[in-house]
């Protein structure tokens, strides 16, 4: 079965990094750490994750500073796969800043 603790990267020029440290798939939460390249940032994160079988994707909410992150990953062939995620960051003071972007699990 896939594990959803690792490092994903992505974002344009892959100026983002998110390290999923722990997870309760019980209570479907996570912490970990973000890390946004262009400021140099690292912050402390915990977010939610459901999986859906109904239409086979993981779905991963969280926030940062100033903005909330919708992460969806797409089963493999039936089953949970974190290889490859589209993301959706939402600005937290203006609705016009949305943006859509890759991120890859790197370990």
């Amino acid at each position: 079965m896939a594990n959803l603790n690792g490092s994903y990267d992505g974002g344009p020029k892959n100026e983002y990094r998110l390290n999923v440290i722990e997870n309760s798939e019980p209570a479907g939460t996570f912490s970990g750490k973000f890390h946004n390249a262009l400021t140099n940032n690292w912050e402390s994160i915990t977010g939610y994750f459901n999986f859906f079988t109904d239409r086979n994707e993981t779905v991963l909410t969280f926030s940062t500073s100033g903005f909330n992150w919708k992460w969806e990953a797409d089963y493999v062939n039936g089953s949970r796969s974190f290889n490859e995620w589209v993301a959706r960051r939402t600005s937290d003071t203006n609705t016009n800043d949305i943006a859509t972007m890759k991120f890859y699990k790197e370990t």
